[in-house]
């Protein structure tokens, strides 16, 4: 028995034995393939760290050689990682074998074990220091690349042409032939000496008149209808009515231009997209359908409002300012984007940029003093004066020849206007459409919820989540698009998806945004998906025979649990081990249990609540001196409805360790008492009959066997009456004084009626006089 054993111990470790060699064969091939990866990476960084010494490299080079090299980064530091985690599980495993054990003691199948796993020690120590070497030689070469960046960043933005003063003198010393070769020019390139013919044009013009015409159609028909409907007060409203009512008093001109556009597009098909008349046609459209919504926006056609949170005077200037500004840039376009500027000589070309730099700065400061009178965050004073003095920089550079210096200023300017409206318009939306959903005060989103089984009637929890979710995506974005305006030479856009990427350190603890991002996503969509199953759980459990008390207990603990549930998840998303958890949560035991022992005896008891169920919603209870109705019961308190229809909030433990009356535990059913007195000399007998007859005839009051049938006892014998009492069950405890009241009144009747005297209370004064003359009274 003993050899057969000592066999199929043996044949077990050889097929142990074998698992592992293949299982170490297979991370060797897989070693392998990662140390040639490793080293073809290697080798690339060094030639990009030969060549930077030569400058071999352009700018739009140095920005792949920059993504480049943060992938690289990314590399390395997961190969580390892998490495090391590699390292550790090979020491474990020979520690459990026992490499410090005598050779002589070990077996065959464990020295063969042994020493496979040395191996894969060396080889996975080899692994780690290339992988470290890399993650170095990545960091040197990158400090390389950024102060090539810096050098070739500063010539270009240093570079200095001619200034503005001897621009103005060359353009005086020539003053007419630069107009006489730019209308040559256009003459000879432009759709209207090559490709046009008069069916052409004429077609053109008709349709443009007829656009103009439909236009003011729609102006003189449709304007009085958007204008008497009766928009809803909320901000989609007043957008909808400002833009049909706006939309439509500039139908004629909106349509015009849109026409112009289309049929150039149709006409100039195949030809130089250069072409001036129809770059004039495209730029004009585009120019109209901006000033239709700067009008919606801040100077709307009555009836419509103005949407921006900005007084009316100011909003007026505004309007004007930023209308000026596109006009501005348009004119740009065409002097400097199209056959117009490709004809001018470059000293022309040149002051005509500055010109409108030097109009477009003035108006920029003016739009950026006009914010003061908004909200948010272009109100704010840093940032109109930071933006202000950028714009002064950028002019006066403009003007002494940095044209380089100049075009990135005016650039990073107005996009991160831009931007920041866009994202403060989008950010305002989602709220806006995250708060209309969570109360549903608009037939459309009680639409919207009743197509996802919602209810359309309760506040729906989650929506807090969701708008962190979208907040921090907009932050990011925000983030994110000012980089890519502001960098020059898109390193630092690398620099900030490395960072996205590769996270940073907070002492221990590892933190990488784009998990945290994905963590946020997995906490917000779980726990609006617990909110959407308790919603769906509400509605299909409200017709079920269940009780109420055990359908509120079975949807609050379902959304306990998901809410634990999408924390769990989200930790292990954001890459949190649940170890280190353990150990914080360890070390927080000491001081909840001292400082936070209330709050977790209240936890615990709501939890006994919740599964015990002694009372439930809806019971009527006394706790102490406070009798009302279960509203709800959370976790850590009970809300009660008291028959003033006051709330008290009351801590769970209290309801656990006191004495508490539930007259609504089992059933509804409870009993009322109704005393009454009768004089002295009544009948008792016609007395019994009476009250067993009220009983009797009120429906509320239980005459059959679910409950003891009325009955009525004489008490005993009082001062001034005979002291008899009804006793009687009811339906529902909860209707017990209307019921008594309802008797007290048949009660009364019934014994006029027999001319039974209910009697008051009576005392005997006897009065007599003393020898002194005084009286007393006894």
């Amino acid at each position: 028995m003993c050899k057969q054993i000592i066999l199929l111990y043996r044949k077990c470790a050889i097929a142990i034995l074998l698992l592992c060699t293949t299982a170490l064969g297979s991370i060797a091939t897989a070693d392998e393939h990662d140390a040639a990866q490793i080293e073809n990476v290697i080798e690339k960084v060094t030639r990009i760290e030969t060549n930077l010494e030569s400058w071999f490299y352009g700018e739009e080079s140095l920005a792949d050689i920059s993504k480049a090299l943060v992938d690289y980064k990314t590399l390395a530091t997961d190969c580390t990682a892998s490495a090391q985690a590699s390292l550790d599980k090979v020491e474990n495993e020979i520690k459990r074998l026992g490499e410090d054990t005598d050779t002589k003691e070990q077996s065959g199948e464990v020295a063969e074990q042994l020493r496979a796993q040395r191996e894969a020690r060396d080889a996975a120590k080899t692994r780690l220091s290339k992988c470290t070497a890399l993650g170095l030689h990545v960091d040197k070469v990158h400090k390389a690349l950024q102060k090539e960046v810096r050098r070739q960043l500063e010539t270009k933005m240093l570079a200095r042409g001619t200034g503005v003063r001897e621009l103005v003198a060359q353009n005086l010393r020539q003053p007419v032939s630069w107009l006489v070769q730019s209308l040559q020019h256009i003459r000879d390139k432009s759709w209207l000496h090559n490709e046009a013919n008069w069916l052409h044009i004429s077609v053109l013009i008709v349709v443009v008149l007829l656009a103009i015409l439909a236009g003011l159609f729609l102006r003189r028909r449709a304007q009085p209808w958007a204008a008497s409907r009766p928009w809803e007060n909320s901000r989609g409203g007043r957008f909808a009515c400002s833009f049909l009512v706006t939309s439509f008093n500039q139908a004629p001109q909106l349509l015009g231009v849109i026409a112009f556009a289309l049929a150039m597009w149709v006409l100039t098909r195949g030809l130089d997209p250069g072409d001036m008349l129809a770059a004039f046609a495209y730029g004009l459209a585009v120019v109209a359908v901006t000033q239709l919504f700067i009008q919606i926006f801040l100077n709307p056609v009555a009836p419509g409002q103005v949407l921006v949170d900005i007084e009316p005077e100011y909003a007026t200037k505004l309007a004007t300012r930023l209308n000026v500004m596109v006009l501005l840039l348009f004119f740009g376009f065409i002097l400097l984007g199209t056959l117009v500027g490709a004809s001018l000589p470059e000293y022309v070309h040149s002051l005509a940029r500055r010109v409108l730099r030097f109009l477009l700065a003035i108006n920029t400061i003016w739009v950026l003093w006009l914010f003061r009178h908004l909200s948010g965050l272009l109100r704010q004073g840093w940032f109109r004066h930071s933006l202000t003095l950028v714009v002064v920089i950028a002019a006066i550079a403009d003007l002494i020849g940095y044209y380089n210096l100049a075009g990135w200023l005016f650039r990073s300017v107005f996009g991160t206007l831009l931007v920041f409206w866009l994202i403060s318009m989008v950010a305002g939306l989602s709220r806006e459409f995250f708060a209309g959903l969570e109360y549903a005060k608009r037939p459309w989103q009680q639409r919207v919820r009743r197509s996802l089984g919602l209810p359309t009637t309760d506040r729906l929890a989650g929506f807090f989540w969701l708008r962190v979710l979208v907040n921090t995506v907009l932050w990011i974005l925000l983030l994110w698009l000012l980089v890519l305006i502001w960098d020059v030479s898109s390193s630092a856009l690398n620099e900030f998806r490395g960072f996205l990427r590769e996270g940073f350190y907070i002492g221990f603890l590892h933190i990488v945004p784009t998990r945290v991002i994905l963590a946020l996503l997995a906490i917000a969509a779980l726990i609006a998906l617990t909110s959407w199953v308790k919603g769906v759980m509400k509605t299909r459990l409200a017709n079920s025979p269940m009780e109420r008390g055990t359908r509120e207990a079975l949807v609050t603990i379902t959304g306990y649990v998901g809410v634990v549930v999408a924390i769990l998840v989200a930790l292990g998303v954001a890459g949190i081990e649940f170890a280190n958890i353990a150990i914080v949560a360890g070390a927080l035991s000491v001081g909840i249990g001292f400082g936070l022992q209330n709050i977790v005896n209240n936890f615990v008891s709501g939890l006994i609540l919740l599964f015990e169920r002694p009372i439930k919603t809806g019971d009527w209870i006394v706790v102490g001196n406070t009798e009302g109705y279960v509203e709800k019961i959370r976790i850590r308190s009970t809300q009660i409805r008291t028959f003033d229809r006051a709330d008290v909030i009351i801590p769970n433990s209290e309801l656990i360790s006191s004495q508490v009356t539930n007259w609504m535990l089992s059933d509804s059913y409870g009993r009322i008492s109704v005393p009454v007195g009768v004089a002295y000399g009544t009948n008792t007998e016609q007395v019994k009959d009476i009250l067993l007859n009220i009983a009797t005839e009120n429906t509320e009051i239980l005459n059959d066997k679910r409950a003891p049938k009325p009955s009525v006892l004489f008490l005993g014998f009082g001062d001034s009456s005979l002291n008899f009492e009804l006793r009687c069950f009811i339906k529902n405890i909860d209707q017990r004084f209307r019921i008594t009241s309802d008797v007290n009144f048949a009660i009364d009747k019934a014994f006029r009626d027999a001319g039974i005297e209910i009697p008051f209370p009576q005392r005997d004064v006897h009065l007599y006089t003393d020898k002194s003359g005084g009286s007393q009274d006894s």
